[in-house]
């Protein structure tokens, strides 16, 4: 884990990684849409939704999130983001598999978020235990400043 020390005028912050290997896609994720909030509720991040498939003819667990970012952390419509992949051992003893997708949350949310697409597979060779055995993974939107994150579990399907 890389731990990088950035100074604030208020405040020294420090960005933290999440455990893991970093799978980051190449490709950039698709700005699919905006949504806006007149009445926020709270300050706290959004869930991601997610679907997760496994192929066994090619032994791939492709993974879709839609994650929804606040507007001033996108730059021309290009969201500076990351994807680790975590193996940890449950209680039963069964490998099990986290997603953490990183980028630096504002400390508050503002009411308009952009709506992003994120399609990414698994790295099978950094994880303990075979593909088809999953059921279910954890993926979590993840704050680099580590003010808060907010995660989900999905069942994996067949396709």
């Amino acid at each position: 884990m890389e731990k990088t020390t950035l100074k604030s005028p208020k405040r020294q912050i420090q960005l933290i990684d999440p455990p893991g290997v970093d799978i980051t896609p190449p490709e950039e994720a698709s700005a699919i849409g905006r949504v806006g909030f007149k009445k926020k509720k709270s300050v706290e991040i959004l869930s991601p939704y997610v679907e997760a498939y496994y192929d066994a003819k090619k032994n791939v667990l492709s993974v879709n999130a839609v994650v929804y970012v606040d507007h001033t952390k996108v730059i021309n419509e290009v969201l500076d983001y990351s994807i680790f992949q975590n193996t940890f051992v449950d209680l039963d003893g069964n490998p099990q598999l986290q997603f953490f997708i990183v980028y630096d949350m504002p400390e508050e949310l503002s009411e308009d978020l952009v709506i992003y697409e994120i399609i990414f597979t698994a790295d099978a060779d950094n994880f303990i235990g075979g593909l088809s055995n999953i059921e279910q993974i954890q993926t979590f939107l993840w704050d680099v400043d580590p003010v808060a994150s907010r995660g989900t579990v999905t069942n994996v399907q067949s396709g």
